[in-house]
């Protein structure tokens, strides 16, 4: 049996809200704020009783509960709507499955092809209650206003009286297996049947905010330890060693510890698959210290040490990260336990377990360990008898691109915000989405997994060509952040954020953005891509010996060659052909606008098309014009940079006397090729074919870089502040800098 979807209405974040699960774990990524802790409590106060308040509510819900309660007529006609929280669980069971506890009351459907149970749960208010709500709210209105009171709405007075008007509802939804949907109408009342939901579902998680300390007088580890005693000892697992051990009470510390070490082998031996570099590096031990009854209660003590060296040290000795991971394991064991339940009872049919962001104080090694080996710890289950265990499906909440990075991509679900909700996305449907391009969907599964797992938790993104621009860009969008705040020193601030200190994840894909096309759609994050214009002209292709080729039927073969945008007829950039069709000329790409540049895909037709709002723009060479009043159109970045930095290439290539000494500052670059540019015999376009290696010349840009400060007196603190612009004898190309100041923007 296992939960095959999750549906949530109306709790915080979750206003329609559906996650497909796993059969065994799904890993939950999204940006800040997401969804991903609500969708933990709403199941933790429907599955395990917790109470509502009013803020659970989500936003959209309040202002249709204020609507209804001031509109609605009780003598309408029209259906009462429903009002508050729900959660659904899909529940999916085979022929292997034991149904006892779902029996006739639960199954909703005697057809054996339908094998879907949907338990629904509420937080509501009734017709009958909605109507005392309001006549009592009335009352206290009318005896605030005798009294000068100041006013009191309706919704403060749900606020403070919910519990005594909103209710809870449990019940079994029949599932339409032909229209694959639920069916509301049709329900049994789980309560007034009295049907134990904990026998059908049991629902347990770990929170981020885990209790592990490393000060000196805490011991949360060995607390622990006794509690995995507690349960073991309630529960059917390893009755002979705890038996054992009761014998031994009054023998000495060093047999006790024997025991000790058979009781918790299993744990210690899963501990040993998450710890250091080589085998039995980091090994944990529960030792004893006193020889009484409540021994384990209050007298053990966890250290760890090296067996080979012999040394033992208090749990407390260890640092923080890897206490917390040892912790983590501690916790989950002891889960398992609760999940077995006691001796006389059987685990519940669906046993689930959420474990809030694991990353939490570990680095990022002890991130990959633990995800490469917590399907494992988690495999075998819950056992119900010797050799039959219950099945365990977990979910894991996380921030951390390196637990992305060493996970399933099939298991992944996307949060994402949507105008004020939040959707889940799977992962593995991009496949569908990639359709006959099976290949890209590879290529983005092992790159995103291997390479840019970050992507996932960004605000914001930048796609870019290759190395030059990955090491020049952070330099560019300080230059930004740096001109603005020198622009506001005597103008109201603008209160954008700076580019260095945004979520922004920088992706190298070549000249390949097309393929990620339906990534950057799936996302949904504002993207940047920075890419070269290209301009070709077609010219015929001619043989070894100068001729011309020909086709069969006479007419001349024509091919496709580099050129000067000024001779161009259109862009063998595929990236931008895709996006904007392939049948735009080079002057077409030229005229268009910023505005007109920016794209989204449209959902009918699923064709990225031209929208000031939408969330993708392409930003390529742009005319400008440099220092010496040159107007000119650059192919390529390199074509770009040297057009508007030809002072700066001066500068760094020859001294006073006239000396070149490029060879020293900029020995990416050719010499030649320096000289002929300097003396004008070639242009920017010919000059950037004399570039040796990109990278090196990138690094030969910023090592060249001369910082220059600004000084000036803080009229409200009179003190003198600096600013200091660390690249300030080059430009940015226009293009780039028009692209950052689009995605600075919110």
């Amino acid at each position: 049996m296992k939960v095959s979807k999750i549906s949530v209405r109306n709790f915080r974040l979750l206003q329609n809200f559906s996650i497909d699960l796993e059969r065994d774990l799904s890993l939950i990524l999204g940006k800040n704020n997401c969804g991903k802790t609500s969708l933990l409590l709403v199941l933790d106060k429907f599955l395990n009783g917790k109470s509502f308040s009013f803020d659970d509510f989500s936003i959209s819900f309040k202002d249709e509960l204020k609507k209804v309660l001031e509109s609605y007529k009780t003598e309408d006609e029209e259906p009462f709507p429903f009002l508050g929280i729900s959660l659904k669980l899909f529940i999916e069971y085979d022929d292997l499955d034991d149904l006892s506890n779902i029996g006739d009351k639960v199954i909703m459907d005697l057809d054996p092809k339908n094998r879907m149970v949907v338990l629904g749960f509420e937080f509501y208010l009734s017709k009958e209650n909605f109507i005392s709500l309001k006549r009592n709210y009335e009352v206290v209105k009318r005896a605030r206003e005798e009294k000068s009171s100041p006013q009191y709405s309706i919704l403060s007075f749900v606020k403070n009286n919910i519990s005594d008007y909103f209710k809870i509802a449990k019940k079994s939804i029949l599932f339409d297996i032909e229209q694959q949907r639920e069916k509301d109408e049709f329900f049994t009342d789980l309560i007034k049947e009295n049907i134990k939901i904990e026998k059908i579902i049991n629902f347990k998680w770990i929170n981020a905010k885990r209790n592990v300390s490393n000060k000196d007088k805490e011991r949360s580890l060995s607390s622990q330890s006794a509690a995995i005693y507690k349960k073991m000892e309630g529960g059917k697992i390893n009755n002979d060693v705890i038996e054992k051990f009761k014998d031994q009470l009054t023998d000495t510390d060093e047999k006790l510890e024997k025991i000790y070490k058979e009781m918790f082998k299993e744990i210690i031996d899963d501990v040993k698959k998450f710890g250091g570099t080589k085998q039995d590096e980091s090994l944990i031990k529960i030792t004893s210290t006193l020889q009484h009854k409540d021994l384990l209660e209050d007298n053990t003590t966890v250290v760890y040490g090296t067996e080979s060296e012999g040394i033992q040290l208090p749990e407390n000795f260890n640092g923080l990260g890897y206490m917390n991971l040892i912790s983590m394991i501690f916790e989950i064991k002891i889960i398992l336990h609760e999940f077995q339940k006691d001796k006389d009872t059987n685990p519940s049919d669906v046993n689930l377990l959420f474990i809030e962001e694991p990353e939490v104080h570990t680095h990022p090694q002890m991130q990959r360990v633990f995800i490469k080996n917590i399907k494992s710890l988690l495999a075998n289950g819950i056992p119900v008898e010797k050799g039959i265990n219950r099945k365990l499906q977990t979910i894991i909440s996380t921030h951390s691109s390196h637990i992305v990075s060493e996970s399933d991509f099939e298991d992944v679900k996307y949060f994402k915000k949507e105008n004020s909700s939040v959707i889940s996305n799977n992962l593995k449907d991009l496949k569908n989405e990639y359709g006959e391009h099976e290949s890209y969907y590879k290529f983005i599964k092992q790159y995103l997994t291997l390479h840019r797992a970050d992507l996932f938790f960004a605000d914001k993104a930048i796609f870019i060509e290759g190395d030059t621009e990955r090491i020049l860009l952070p330099a560019m969008m300080k230059k930004i952040d740096t001109d603005d705040e020198l622009k506001e020193l005597n103008q109201p601030a603008s209160n954008l954020i700076p580019l260095l200190s945004q979520n922004i994840s920088i992706v190298e894909v070549g000249a390949y953005s097309h393929i990620f096309e339906k990534f950057i759609d799936f996302i949904g994050v504002k993207s940047l891509i920075i890419t070269d214009l290209d301009s070709v002209k077609i010219v015929p292709e001619k043989d070894s010996d100068g001729k011309i080729k020909l086709k069969q039927d006479g007419s001349r073969k024509m091919k496709e060659v580099a050129c000067p945008v000024s001779e161009g007829e259109r862009t063998s950039n595929a990236s931008l052909k895709f996006f904007y069709g392939s049948n735009l000329t080079i002057n077409n790409f030229i005229t268009l606008s910023l505005n007109e540049k920016v794209l989204r895909k449209d959902d009918q037709t699923k064709v990225w098309c031209s929208d000031s709002e939408g969330h993708v723009l392409f930003v390529y060479q742009l005319k400008e014009v440099n220092g010496d009043s040159e107007d000119y159109h650059a192919r390529s970045f390199e074509d770009s940079f040297f057009h508007i930095n030809k002072d700066f290439i001066l500068q760094n290539t020859l001294n006073i006397s006239g000396d070149f000494i490029g060879n020293k500052n900029f020995p990416s670059l050719r010499k030649n090729k320096i000289q002929e540019f300097l003396t004008r015999d070639i242009n920017s376009y010919e000059m950037a074919e004399g570039v040796i290696r990109k990278p090196s010349f990138a690094m030969d840009i910023l090592i060249n870089s001369k910082i220059r400060e600004y000084r000036f007196c803080d009229i409200l603190t009179k003190e003198e502040k600096i600013i200091k612009d660390e690249f300030s004898n080059w430009s940015i190309p226009k293009y780039i800098e028009e692209g950052l100041r689009w995605l600075k923007i919110d």
